[in-house]
């Protein structure tokens, strides 16, 4: 008898361990907060607060609402609202997310005016909003930088005060969302207090209640409500983090990409100015030529050949200009590819450190869950036998009693019929109405029995369905588990194969930063050497083009003074010309030998003084062009003709063997000497520029060889800048199959939430039994 009044309270508390089990244990105290909200909305009747349309910016009115909420609460319910329990805690994690209230007069009495969101979502709106904030700050920031060079360019002041203003306003606009970002931050903390206020008020109480009651075991289940919605905030902070993380990760691999690309363009900016001045190189080298050959062709020409020189040394210095401008662009080019390689590297470096600490930690949060699920699927099983096994019992046990009852009625039956026999018929017939209900009672407590029975039945079959389908689940949970592992261990070796891989791409990068320098070196080493050799070909050029014309002025101001009748050429001086052009042409290569000889006749026709006073003409092709030489004139004067020239030892020999052996040397052979000698000299002279003209030549191929080089070496760094943008595409996709992985690792997680609420829910089916139970063995020990 003294179990019949607690079994309405054992039907609470199973009820409310159902409804804490599937929803939130505050929606009473919501309710009634609501509903004082609603009045006194009704009584005041404000207008609705709204907040500004940037999601970013919390409204500035959530503290006061906030205040406004707990002072209802405390209004409407003062015992609940000096109780640190539990539902105060879940209260304020459900308050605070609020950031529109809307109370309108006619829907004062309904006690909807207050939308309280779902405390789950508080970590996730905090965090969106902080990046907000945060872009917002930086977009300041950004137009505060920006303002000097904007201002720079306006000429209106009413542009200026306009922007002046905008910068101020987003100043207090920054200023509001740091203090916003404050006020939440102190509203989580409160939440965190209070929370852990309700877990230890919730542990004291389950402390404080009696062992093996149905009030200690919902106080437990409320604990370890607790601690899952705290583990929960905690876990979404996490996430949301790591999502933010992973958000920046993704920006400033765009960033590197962009600058890569950047990078990329300048080079092939640099490749095609390299291209033009390797043209104008080309084109400067076809001008130096024409030059060169303007030169040989015109002799006479001073004012062609001043012209020409001042174009040549424009080439010249142009081509310098355009060599230093190369040489600068390379090395800002080389600079920054290093530069965008090494931060590219470090970034890499740091990034697949993250990925492998995020790895490791889903590992451990991963076997850490198969241990839990293990253990909670092993007591389930275990708590599924013994119930079983207590529901064989029972029913052996009422199969006992009611063969018990059924051998009682029979000796009732027996009895009766013995009393029967001895007494009157009112005895007999008062016997006879005491069997009859006690027939009635039978049946109906064997009816009652037999639906009990078959609930009963029902039950243990929908609990074994229900443990089949939990096996299965915990089957495709395993098949899960096992395939999210392989693919974590596909990640970490894929991972591996890229540090691999950029230890590579390093090394490679140091040595063709080595060999870059190298041929930097070379190149600027064979540049000074050609510098060094134009400037001695330009000097030798210049001193020969002086002494050339210093001669010629000489010999046109004699032969202009000197007009003689033409004499008879000395077979001597015919026998000195003839072996001078032989020693000319068996001096040099073929070629360069048809070129000397040219040169020679035409010099030695020049210099030679024509017979009869006729006119020498020596016309030579060079370019399309034909120069004829002036009238020149002779005299039979040898002193007079020969006073200018400077006496060598050829000549020396010769006057001497004229005065020696006149029968030898005649006049006109002594006056034919020195021109001989001139022509033997300019030769030796066109020989040896010639020569270095050649070398020079060689110098050039061998210079353009090494720019090739050059240009070969910059095409391996283009492609291997493409194999490391194709590294870096790889990092890319594996961290995106790192994020896949950790989606579905988050599915899991869900899933055994899941598991985990209808183990719960299967526990409560399971004190609903025993409850059941008790009360049925109840009955039949009052029956």
């Amino acid at each position: 008898m003294a179990a019949q009044p607690k079994a309405p309270q054992k039907t609470d508390s199973l009820e409310a361990a159902r409804s804490g089990a599937s929803t939130p244990s505050n929606d009473r105290l919501q309710a009634r907060l609501a509903q004082a909200m609603a009045r006194k909305a009704s009584a005041t009747k404000p207008e609705s607060v709204t907040v500004p349309p940037d999601p970013s910016s919390p409204s500035p009115t959530d503290a006061d609402a906030d205040t406004r909420l707990d002072a209802a609460a405390a209004e409407n319910d003062p015992a609940d609202a000096t109780r640190p329990t539990a539902p105060s805690a879940e209260q304020s994690a459900s308050i605070t997310p609020i950031t529109q209230i809307t109370s309108p007069a006619g829907h004062a009495d309904d006690g909807e005016g207050a939308t309280v969101p779902p405390s789950e979502k508080e970590g996730d709106r905090v965090s969106q909003e902080r990046p907000a904030s945060g872009l917002s700050s930086h977009h300041a920031r950004q137009s505060l930088s920006a303002r000097p060079s904007a201002e720079s360019g306006l000429t209106d002041a009413a542009d200026i005060n306009s922007q002046v203003e905008q910068d101020k306003v987003v100043q207090e606009m920054s200023d509001e969302i740091t203090g916003y970002i404050e006020k939440i931050d102190t509203l989580q903390a409160k939440l965190k207090y209070l929370a852990s206020e309700a877990a230890q008020a919730a542990k004291q109480a389950a402390a404080s209640a009696q062992n093996g009651t149905a009030e200690k075991k919902l106080l437990e289940k409320d604990v370890q409500i607790t601690l899952l919605m705290e583990e929960g905030q905690t876990l979404s902070k996490n996430e949301m983090k790591h999502l933010q993380t992973i958000k920046k990760i993704r920006q400033q691999y765009l960033a590197s990409t962009k600058e890569h690309e950047q990078t990329r363009a300048r080079a092939d900016k640099a490749e095609r100015s390299l291209r033009i001045m390797e043209d104008k190189a080309r084109r400067a080298e076809a001008a130096a030529k024409r030059a060169e050959q303007n030169l040989a062709s015109s002799l006479n020409n001073a004012n062609d050949f001043a012209a020409i020189k001042k174009e040549r040394d424009a080439l010249d210095a142009t081509l310098a200009d355009i060599k230093a401008q190369l040489s600068r662009a390379t090395a800002r080019a080389e600079e920054a590819e290093s530069r965008a390689g090494t931060e590219q590297l470090e970034r890499e470096r740091k990034r697949i450190a993250e990925l492998q600490d995020d790895l490791t930690s889903s590992k451990i949060e991963r076997e850490l869950a198969e241990e839990k699920l293990r253990r909670e699927i092993k007591d389930l099983k275990a708590s599924l036998e013994r119930e079983k096994e207590h529901s064989r019992l029972i029913e052996t046990e009422m199969l006992g009693e009611q063969a018990t009852l059924e051998g009682k009625l029979e000796s009732f039956r027996a009895r009766a019929e013995e009393v029967s026999s001895s007494t009157q018929g009112s005895v007999q017939a008062k016997l006879l109405r005491q069997i009859e209900t006690l027939q009635n009672q039978y049946s109906a407590a064997s009816q009652n029995w037999q639906r009990i029975e078959g609930s009963l039945l029902a039950r243990i079959t929908a609990l074994e369905k229900e443990r089949d389908e939990i096996a299965a689940r915990e089957s495709d949970v395993r098949k899960k588990v096992r395939e999210v592992t392989l693919r974590a261990r596909k990640a970490e070796t894929e991972v591996e194969e890229s540090h691999t891989r950029l230890a590579e791409l390093e090394k490679s990068q140091i040595e063709t930063e080595e060999e870059t320098h190298r041929a930097d070196r070379r190149i600027r080493q064979l540049e000074a050497d050609l510098r060094k050799a134009q400037q001695e070909l330009q000097d030798q050029k210049a001193q020969a083009q002086k002494d050339l014309n210093t001669q010629l002025e000489e010999e046109r101001a004699k032969w202009a003074a000197t007009v003689q009748p033409p004499r008879v050429e000395s077979p001597i001086a015919t026998l000195r010309r003839g072996s001078s052009l032989a020693l000319d042409l068996s001096a040099g290569p073929p070629e360069r030998a048809v070129s000397r000889r040219t040169s020679h006749l035409a010099i030695r026709e020049l210099f030679t003084p024509p017979r009869q006073q006729s006119t020498a003409s020596v016309k030579t092709m060079s370019n399309g062009t034909i120069v004829e030489a002036p009238y020149l004139v002779t005299s039979n004067d040898p002193d007079e003709y020969y006073n200018n020239f400077p006496q060598t030892p050829i000549s020396q020999s010769h006057a001497f063997s004229g005065h020696a052996g006149p029968d030898l040397v005649s006049n006109s052979t002594i006056g034919a000497g020195p021109s001989v000698q001139l022509v033997e000299r300019l030769s030796s002279n066109v020989r040896r520029l010639e020569s270095e003209k050649a070398a020079s030549k060689d110098e050039i191929i061998r210079l353009t060889t090494q720019r090739d080089e050059a240009r070969q070496e910059v095409v391996d760094l283009v492609r291997e800048v493409d194999a490391k943008k194709k590294v870096d595409e790889r990092l890319a996709e594996l961290e995106a199959q790192h994020q896949e992985l950790r989606q579905r690792y988050q599915t899991t997680l869900e899933l055994l939430g899941e598991k985990s609420e209808q183990v719960e829910e299967l526990k409560a089916d399971i004190v609903d039994v025993k409850a059941m139970y008790r009360q049925l063995a109840d009955t039949i020990g009052k029956a």
